[in-house]
């Protein structure tokens, strides 16, 4: 006689899809998941054997616990660790004015070189050996002064105390200086900009205050970035975002081959989040998470029969996922943690000193908000670290033991956002079964779901190249 394991259940048409929190899933036919829970599979069937394996029965408790224990610190290693990232908001000065974004010129404020030194200070006591600073905005690249002295002294210090530290920006290219950006490939910091489609789709999302185009600008940034990495002699290293509004909605395979067109194979469909400015403008730039999982279908459809075709491409959002899926491995975003990685796995350090949880939680600082706050530059690690807001973001923020979330049978894969649900619901909890966000997750998995189990060898395969 066997005894079954903690597990969810979803039934989907004629079957029964069942997930654990091993990150092992199945389908089961009517018959089998009845004759599953009543305990009278018979130990050679197969479906007796697939359960087994994965996790959903067993006849020795000892040995199912020894068995799976290491698979289930896979799944939750980010918890072993401590803030490994650092963001750094070195001004709100900003040369666009995207549709979705704060950041504008109206208020300049810059960090000063007071604050980021003690910004460093602080982040080296993080108990990590490797960290990284990413350097933000607004236009980051406007407070060029600050910028430099961060990575001279952030490796100064690091290395003093035998840890290693990365440097990423996000940056909109769109002014770039020649002197600046060798700077950046020279001391090998990752880049990061962002493209939302085709010209009149970006220029939509993302003008220019000069009403210069900002299309036209961003690529000629582009071209002088990679020519200055040819001429170092080093293979051009490029991340881009894409963030859909309203209007990109119509345009799913326009988007991808814009990207394909700058020889980008990489894509990043994000959803809009209803806060800050984006929220103010919902009635006009937002959706429902209905409308945005049509697009993203047709999106990832698109992107798949490329890949059959000989032309690889693939999205992030569903390669964070797989990773999760197939590989049951814990994932650095925080966003894709349970509990999510605010505070423990990142803080936002603001141009005045102010430190939040997460980006997220300086965005609701900025709309007038400042719960998420932790202390400033002049407390240490150890009392950010332990304030009260980062227990209530963990504690709010593990999908296992929420309403809702626990009996999900996409929870073993993922997480919610305490900092958006309060945005939203003015709660950290979300009070709705089916709030924007969860929609749109549980849309994408089931779509990735549906596509790996929809009995095609090729689908599979191309799913998997996106993490290898």
């Amino acid at each position: 006689m066997y005894k079954t394991a903690y597990y969810n259940v979803e039934k989907q048409g004629c079957n029964y899809f069942l997930t654990n929190d091993l990150g092992n899933y199945c389908w089961l036919n009517q018959e089998d998941f009845e004759r599953f829970i009543k305990g009278e599979l018979l130990l050679e069937e197969p479906a007796y054997i697939d359960l087994q394996r994965a996790g959903f029965l067993y006849t020795n408790e000892e040995k199912y616990i020894a068995m799976n224990a290491p698979q289930l610190e896979c799944m939750k290693h980010c918890m072993m660790g401590a803030t490994n990232l650092f963001i750094f908001v070195l001004t709100d000065a900003c040369n666009q004015r995207c549709i979705y974004c704060q950041a504008g010129t109206a208020h300049v404020s810059q960090m000063s070189l007071e604050t980021c030194k003690k910004a460093i200070e602080m982040a080296v006591q993080s108990p990590v050996s490797h960290l990284t600073i990413e350097f933000q905005g607004g236009e980051p690249t406007a407070n060029p002064e600050v910028l430099k002295y961060a990575v001279s002294y952030a490796r100064d210090v690091f290395y003093k105390n035998g840890k290693s530290v990365d440097f990423s920006i996000v940056t909109n290219l769109t002014n770039p200086d020649p002197a600046l950006l060798q700077f950046l490939i020279d001391d090998k910091i990752n880049i990061s900009t962002s493209l939302d489609g085709p010209a009149w789709l970006h220029e939509y999302n993302r003008p220019l205050f000069n009403h210069r185009s900002s299309y036209e600008a961003w690529n000629k940034g582009v071209k002088l970035l990679r020519s200055l990495y040819e001429s170092s002699g080093k293979a051009a290293q490029l991340g881009v975002l894409q963030t859909t509004t309203r209007e990109s909605l119509k345009y799913p395979r326009e988007i991808v081959d814009e990207y394909i067109h700058h020889g980008l194979n990489t894509l990043y469909v994000r959803p809009l989040t209803p806060l800050g400015r984006a929220k103010e403008q919902w009635q006009t730039i937002g959706y429902s998470a209905e409308e945005f999982l049509e697009f993203y279908t047709d999106v990832l459809t698109y992107m798949i029969d490329l890949c059959r075709q000989g032309t690889f491409v693939r999205e992030v959002t569903a390669s964070l996922y797989l990773q999760r899926i197939l590989h049951k491995a814990a994932v650095g975003h925080t966003e894709f943690r349970s509990p999510c990685g605010a505070g423990v796995g990142q803080m936002a350090i603001n141009y005045d000193g102010n430190v939040y949880t997460c980006d997220e939680g300086r965005m609701m600082a900025n709309m007038g908000d400042n719960l998420f706050c932790l202390g400033t530059v002049n407390n240490t690690y150890k009392e950010l670290i332990q304030s009260p807001v980062v227990h209530a973001v963990c504690t709010a923020s593990c999908v296992e033991a929420l309403p809702f979330c626990s009996e999900c049978v996409y929870s073993p894969f993922c997480a919610v956002c305490p900092v958006v649900t309060y945005g939203i619901e003015g709660d950290l909890v979300s009070h709705r079964e089916d709030s924007y966000k969860c929609r749109i997750a549980k849309g994408i998995m089931k779509l990735l779901f549906d596509l790996l189990h929809d009995g095609t060898d090729e689908n599979h395969s191309i799913l998997k190249s996106w993490i290898e």
